[in-house]
């Protein structure tokens, strides 16, 4: 037992230990109360509630600790201020414990515990019971009663959560045979604050008004708070929101945000969004979104998305997206999805994608495509079912029609062609796309004697557009209708422009080999005016059935032809 010793001795040997002194007026203390104290491995301010009860205000000043009588709890207009204080330790160790979230659910009133496990609250509160709530990760969450509201020191035991000792493994399939879908996680700022980490408990207000996160009326809970109605002067915290969040400049919710969110700048969202999402720059989303999302700058959601998204500069999915994505630069939807993307530069789908993509540039999808591509320079396609509009188009399997300069359908149609006409006796040409729909690129080459010292020689180079259904198995309708410029020399700068309707039929003779051959329909336009137009026929000469000028400074020949053609691959 230890021996009684009166209060002022105790607190000089308090002193002399901890190396202060005490300032205290002696009027406040009985100088003849004797008390037995024995402390070991303990803050002086649990001391000093241990011997006073709570009913002193210590304050450290220099090298003195002021002692002053803790003024009874104001009572004005049913409302009580009371002070609780003390210490959270764990039940079974005894250790004090920091970062632990003491709070007050009805007035949202909260404190974290220091480096000593101490903490402080100011309750403003009706004279009835006070329930004040103790959360730690990892720890049990506790509830502490007090019946009659007055200042109080406190120490509070918490319990860890103890993990199971049992460990279970289970028998799984080989890696390679194992398909899992890593869902992205949003981190949002803040996540590391204590009562974020610590309280599970979902709090509800009906307003928050804040200027910073947690400088607002939900305080240092406000990411613990989910709220009907929050106006974010300059942003705001919360763990979510129901009816509608204005924010002037930002908007960050931990969880589920409905109806109507808008900030000047962005909103970030952790969980899902439903309703209308406005921002000046960005709108940036964890989990599934039904909204239609409007932001100056970039719209990004991780999870599934349903509505409509429009953004100056880009839109980015990284779930499924069905619905209508309009950007100023791209859209790009890395899951399986549904609708219509419309971009000024590029779309980009990897996966299953029903729907048609517009873009200035560029539309690659990367799996099958149920609609169309039209761009103005490329399309990409795996599998398309619908129409490619584009300069150049690529797919490995169409099910419709590619319309463009160059259309590369790698399970398409694709020919090698070597052939000779009346006015060219060695044509090459490379027919590429689908038999439905083909474009072609030509080139010929009629080689001519003469003994004067410029080159005579006459060439051509085109483009053309055909179609070849299936007649039976071995045989094939050709119409084609082909643009050539006929060049004498090196070059003629001049309108000499050879227009072509082919039709004729293409036999297979073997699985890469055709035969080809047909008639064809010309027209020769030129300029009367220029005189060094190139001799288009040598050993033979067609009836020209049409010589005439068309206006005033062009002029037609017209006369029938024929092609024969070997074909290749």
């Amino acid at each position: 037992m230890p021996a009684t010793k009166k209060i002022p001795s105790v607190l000089n040997r308090i002193g002399q230990t901890a190396g202060f002194s005490f300032s205290y007026n002696s009027a406040i203390i009985d100088s003849n109360q004797e008390i037995s104290l024995e402390a070991t491995n303990q803050t002086v301010r649990s001391i000093l509630n241990e011997i006073f009860s709570a009913s002193m205000n210590y304050k450290e000043k220099g090298h003195y600790l002021i002692l002053t009588r803790a003024t009874p709890a104001p009572v004005k207009n049913n409302i009580i201020v009371v002070v609780i204080n003390g210490y959270v330790q764990d039940e079974s160790t005894g250790e004090k414990i920091s970062n632990v979230s003491v709070y007050d659910k009805q007035t949202l009133t909260s404190a974290v515990t220091d480096d000593f496990g101490y903490f402080k609250l100011k309750l403003e509160k009706k004279t009835d019971s006070i329930s004040i709530s103790v959360s730690k990760k990892n720890y049990r969450d506790t509830l502490v009663s007090i019946t009659a509201p007055s200042n109080q020191y406190l120490t509070i035991s918490i319990n860890p959560i103890k993990q199971d000792s049992v460990v279970i493994t289970a028998q799984t399939k080989p890696a390679d045979t194992i398909s899992v879908a890593k869902k992205e996680v949003l981190s949002l700022p803040y996540e590391s604050e204590p009562n974020v980490q610590n309280i599970s408990d979902t709090l509800h207000e009906f307003v928050q008004v804040s200027f910073l996160p947690f400088l607002g009326t939900n305080g240092r809970l406000s990411g613990n708070v989910v709220n009907d109605y929050s106006i974010n002067f300059l942003g705001g915290y919360s763990l979510g929101t129901r009816e509608i969040e204005l924010g002037f400049f930002f908007n960050l919710d931990r969880g589920d945000v409905s109806w109507l969110q808008i900030a000047g700048f962005g909103n970030a969202v952790g969980g899902k969004v439903y309703g209308i999402q406005a921002a000046g720059f960005a709108n940036v989303n964890g989990d599934e979104t039904e909204a239609v999302q409007l932001a100056g700058f970039a719209n990004t959601n991780l999870g599934n998305t349903r509505g409509v998204q429009v953004a100056g500069l880009a839109n980015t999915t990284l779930g499924k997206m069905h619905g209508v994505q309009v950007a100023g630069f791209s859209n790009v939807t890395v899951m399986p999805s549904q609708g219509v993307q419309v971009a000024g530069f590029g779309n980009v789908q990897i996966g299953d994608y029903v729907g048609s993509q517009f873009a200035g540039a560029t539309n690659i999808a990367t799996e099958k495509i149920t609609g169309s591509q039209i761009s103005v320079l490329f399309n990409h396609g795996k599998e398309v079912r619908g129409t490619q509009i584009g300069l150049i188009n690529y797919a490995d399997t169409l099910g419709g029609v590619p319309i463009g300069l160059i259309s590369i359908v790698k399970k398409g149609y694709h020919k090698i062609e070597l052939s000779a006409d009346e006015v060219f006796y060695t044509n090459l040409a490379f027919r590429t796309g689908v038999k439905k729909f083909y474009s072609q690129l030509m080139v010929g080459f009629k080689p001519t004697q003469s003994i004067e010292p410029t080159d005579t020689s006459v060439w051509t180079f085109g483009y053309g557009l055909g179609t070849s259904p299936r007649l039976n198995r071995w045989l094939s309708l050709d119409i084609d209708l082909l643009s050539q410029h006929v060049n004498k020399g090196s070059f003629t700068d001049e309108l000499s422009s050879l227009n072509k309707l082919y039709v004729g039929l293409d036999f297979q003779l073997a699985k890469k080999f055709s035969l080809a051959t047909g008639i064809t329909l010309n027209g020769y336009l030129t300029r009367p005016s220029y005189s060094d137009y190139p001799q288009l026929f040598t050993d033979f000469t067609p009836h020209i059935f049409y010589d005439e000028n068309v206006g005033s400074d062009l002029n037609l020949k017209m006369w029938l032809g024929a092609k024969i053609a070997l074909r290749f691959l």
